[in-house]
């Protein structure tokens, strides 16, 4: 028997995944509905504040990394996580589903559609991921973040929603834009889970390497991966810059606020976060990432004057010096900057998402909810 008021939302085991999950399970708590959380152990990681009334952890791995031993092991894994899921939603009962995309969804979802429990994806990036691309065709629809949505199936119902942003990103939603003219400089730098170890290089060099008046302004807030946290301070304090560096940040949307200048990676939450807090970026395509979606996702941001964009091929400490030296030299441009990122991602996702999720578990129209 379902529990009509128990909605299970999938995420894979990053950032990126599973912090649009949250959203919708903090804006589906004000409504009185019961979540189950359901993902892996690097997604619990993630999951300290993650408003779950049930959670569940199960295997998963990529298919798509390795070679043909790694794949067998990823497939066996999937599989045990596909066992798990379809026992504990047949035992509580779970009445609709969402998935967050991340190879952890991927069971959670195949279980739905075996036990025909109503299901929908929600997609962070400007292109499909591979694991929301295997579920989107028989999914009650698909919600998207950004206007363009590249890879979905053909028969795949898209809705564009945005990225719901979670309640700590929501307070600072329009946060007034303080320019830097004569004060401290505040530029906040981070480089996401991958590929970190060059954000640990060339930020630390392109600012020594800034004019002397400039680089004495600043006050850097650097995160970097544990291992490289002291010789990435021991930089700072040799060129003479005030920096607070540490490998995780747990306030990082207040410091988002706080910033001036935002030097980062283009995941679809840090694009999402940029718009609804309205702030200036640099930003940096992960040149590994999935169908290079995180290109497509700095574009929202890019096109509208928001964004400087510098491929990972390039980026290097001469060519953030310069970008650096010319945007923290020009307090106007900035502010412009600011402004123009302000609304570039909905910031009604939480709500709008939560709605469609409801309509699906009401069987009710998803023309009227959307």
């Amino acid at each position: 028997m379902r529990d009509a008021s128990l909605i299970a939302l999938a995420a894979g085991g990053t950032g990126g995944h599973m912090f649009p999950a949250e959203a919708l399970a903090q804006e589906l708590k004000r409504r009185g509905r019961r979540v189950l959380l359901v993902t892996d152990a690097r997604g619990l990681r993630y999951a300290a504040q993650f408003p779950a009334d049930e959670r569940i952890e199960i295997s998963a791995a990529s298919p798509s990394v390795g070679g043909p031993v790694a794949k067998a092991m990823a497939a066996f894994s999937l599989a045990g996580g596909l066992v798990t899921a379809l026992r504990e939603f047949r035992r509580r009962g779970v009445a609709a589903a969402a998935g967050f995309g991340g190879y952890p969804s991927l069971p959670a979802m195949q279980a739905a559609a075996l036990l025909k429990i109503p299901y929908c994806v929600h997609e962070q990036n400007a292109v499909l991921g591979r694991a929301n691309r295997l579920m989107a065709g028989g999914a009650a629809f698909t919600a998207h973040a950004f206007a363009q949505l590249d890879r979905a199936p053909a028969k795949a119902r898209r809705i564009e929603v945005g990225n719901p942003v979670r309640d700590a990103v929501a307070a600072f939603k329009d946060a007034p834009y303080e320019p830097p003219h004569d004060g401290p400089v505040r530029l906040l730098i981070f480089g996401g889970s991958q590929g970190a170890r060059l954000f640990s290089e060339a930020p630390p060099r392109a600012v020594a390497a800034l004019p002397d008046g400039l680089r004495r302004r600043l006050a850097v807030v650097h995160q970097a991966r544990e291992a490289e946290t002291g010789a990435v301070r021991a930089a700072y304090e040799a060129a003479g810059v005030s920096a607070e560096v540490a490998p995780f940040f747990g306030d990082l949307p207040a410091r988002m606020a706080k910033a001036h200048l935002v030097v980062a990676r283009a995941g679809a939450s840090t694009v999402t976060e940029l718009s609804t807090i309205g702030r200036p970026s640099i930003l940096v395509p992960l040149a590994i990432a999935m169908d290079d979606h995180q290109t497509g996702n700095a574009r929202a941001l890019a096109d509208a004057g928001a964004a400087l964009v510098i491929p990972e091929k390039t980026f290097t400490e001469y060519s953030l010096k310069d970008a650096l030296a010319s945007l923290l030299a020009d307090p106007a441009r900035l502010a412009a900057m600011a402004q123009a990122a302000r609304g570039r991602v909905r910031s009604d996702a939480a709500a709008a998402l939560a709605d469609l999720v409801e309509a699906l578990l009401a069987g009710k129209s998803l023309k009227d909810a959307a």
